[in-house]
């Protein structure tokens, strides 16, 4: 799903205009991403968390120039599901075999 198709899911839900369902699915995830800049860590109950997490360095293998090369510690955001989530998902796979 994109943010437009989202944005046109809640649009006809709520039945509001398109356009104030366009700002309001920009306003969630500003915010989403504000919260993880600053805290580094977002749980939506039922449905999961996004956290911040920290990589270390380390050498990568270039096979082109056949030499290691080090990539610096970087951040990036990983998403865990919630136990919930995850039941639901396995039921549903379940029900469509």
């Amino acid at each position: 799903m994109t943010k437009r198709e989202l944005a046109q899911a809640l649009a006809s839900k709520l039945k509001i205009s398109r356009r104030k369902a366009d700002f309001l699915v920009e306003t969630f995830f500003e915010a989403l991403k504000e919260t993880l800049l600053r805290d580094g860590k977002v749980v939506f109950q039922e449905f999961g968390t996004f956290q911040v997490r920290e990589l270390t360095t380390r050498e990568i293998y270039h096979p082109g120039k056949k030499e290691k090369i080090p990539l610096p510690p970087r951040r990036k955001v990983s998403f865990r599901p919630a136990r919930r989530l995850l039941e639901r998902l396995n039921e549903r796979e379940t029900l469509s075999r």
